[in-house]
Formats: C-alpha cells, sequence, structure tokens
C-alpha cells in the first residue's frame, strides 16, 4: 500500500519499519511502496543511514542486526498512553534519579514520560532552578517553589513540548549542573528518540549541562527509533527500574556509562 504525501521525518518512519520488517529491501521497492522517486528514496536512505538507522548497500538498503536493532519502533506512542504503561517503573526511576540531585541545583528537564514523573518528585527539594521544554512540566512545577523556565518556541501537538530554533538559541544561553532527558530507546550503539524536533533539543540541554542523565524503563532496551540522540558516552549515567542484559551493560561500561538501577 503506498505512502501518502508525508513530511519527510513520517516518510523516513514508513520506510524504516517495511525495511525492519523484509530485513533489506531495494531501492524501487521502496520506491513503489512509498509512492515517490528512487532518488527521494535515496535521499531518505541516506540521511537515515547518517542517523545509524540502517545500512546502505548497492541498490537497497538493509536492517542492522544484532541486539541494537532487535525492535524498531516506528509510531510514537501518545503521551497518556505513555504514561500508563510501566508506570511503577517510572515512579521507580524518578526516585532513583533524586538520588542525583542537590537542593540549588540547575537542572534541564527534557519532555517525556518518565521525566515528568522525575519532576513530579522534584517537589521533595527546594530552590532548584529548572528550564524545561515541556509544557506539563512546567505547568507541573509552576507551583513548587522552584524557579521554573521554559524556552520560546513552537509547540508540538499531543506531546506539548516546546522546540525549534528559538528555543535551542534560547537553551543554549543557559548553564546546567545536570540535564535529565528521556529516551525512545537503547541500543549498543546510542539511545534513540521518535521526533527530530524533540532531539534537537534533547541535544541542546546536553551540550550546557555538566553532566548529563538518561531516564530508560527496562522496556525499552535493545529499542531503536527514528533520530539517534547521542552515542553511550555523551551519558554520563543511565537511570532504569533494572539491571540491563549481558551484552548492553557491556556495551555502557566500554562507554564509562554508571548506571544506576
Amino acid at each position: 500500500m503506498p505512502i501518502p504525501n508525508r513530511s519527510p521525518e513520517a516518510r523516513q518512519t514508513e520506510l524504516l519499519g517495511r525495511i525492519a520488517r523484509a530485513g533489506f529491501m531495494r531501492v524501487d521497492e521502496l520506491a513503489a511502496a512509498a509512492g515517490v522517486s528512487a532518488i527521494t528514496v535515496r535521499r531518505d536512505l541516506a540521511a537515515l543511514e547518517k542517523d545509524g538507522a540502517l545500512r546502505r548497500t548497492h541498490g537497497g538498503a538493509l536492517g542492522l542486526g544484532g541486539e541494537a536493532a532487535d525492535i524498531f519502533d516506528a509510531q510514537e506512542p501518545s503521551f497518556a498512553a505513555r504514561r500508563r504503561r510501566n508506570g511503577a517503573a517510572k515512579a521507580a526511576i524518578a526516585r532513583a534519579a533524586m538520588g542525583l540531585v542537590g537542593p540549588g541545583q540547575s537542572l534541564a528537564i527534557d519532555t517525556g514520560s518518565t521525566t515528568y514523573e522525575f519532576a513530579r518528585a522534584c517537589g521533595s527539594l527546594s530552590g532548584l532552578t529548572i528550564v524545561t521544554n515541556s509544557a506539563r512540566i512546567a505547568g507541573l512545577l509552576a507551583d513548587s517553589g522552584h524557579a521554573v523556565y521554559v524556552p520560546a518556541g513552537r509547540i508540538r501537538p499531543g506531546e506539548l513540548s516546546i522546540h525549534g530554533a528559538m528555543a535551542v538559541e534560547k537553551v543554549m544561553t543557559f548553564s546546567f549542573d545536570l540535564c535529565f532527558i528521556g529516551v525512545s530507546g537503547v541500543a549498543g550503539d546510542g539511545f534513540y528518540d521518535y521526533s527530530p524536533e524533540d532531539t534537537e533539543l534533547k541535544r541542546a540541554f546536553m551540550a550546557r549541562s555538566a553532566r548529563a542523565v538518561a531516564l530508560c524503563d527496562g522496556s525499552k532496551f535493545g529499542h531503536r527509533a527514528l533520530v539517534k540522540i547521542a552515542d553511550l558516552d555523551a551519558f554520563s549515567a543511565i537511570v532504569c527500574d533494572r539491571p540491563p542484559p549481558a551484552e548492553l551493560a557491556r556495551a555502557f561500561a566500554a562507554a564509562g556509562l554508571r548506571v544506576v538501577a
């Protein structure tokens, strides 16, 4: 069934889903399925290979094998659905992450369902300065007594995250002790997210933070999504609800990534 005329990001997500299911597809097959030209498909494949999501071959593309690509998540569930999923794990992660925070520190809190639970836990401390790109988190913390800031930018429907060039530019004027980043998946080669727009803010938070911490429940181990946020060694710690599987644990250790579980 041809893919309707959609944004490049949506088209690339669908292409990746097809390749993940088939293992290998030729450019002409992908072009026919998408209802676009072979030139467009080649451009999409080049972008996806640059993000580490697949490997191009002569005439087509391969899904990535091994633990790092056991599962590819093509579609982003709604915020409400993500909050309901693994709720106890997210609450446990939030409590564990609070052990990394001290009174009076400056924090960047990314959008996401797990970071939302972490923001709820921040009420137990005092005197924090918090910058967030989540309108939901900003509303949650508005009466907390902390100094809460949001960057200017465009609101992404559904997620209620703030994104765009203005938001990135504003974030780059701050300096943070810590940033807490939500992720859609983690594999042996790095952390992943569904949204290219939100990923720009994640990277800006990380660039302006002394330490970057990923919040990730165990259901996301071995998962990839559309956009690679960063390599494993870009983070100082990952907070999760259970230890990672052995192969992933070895990758974390090699990257110097501390596991808090």
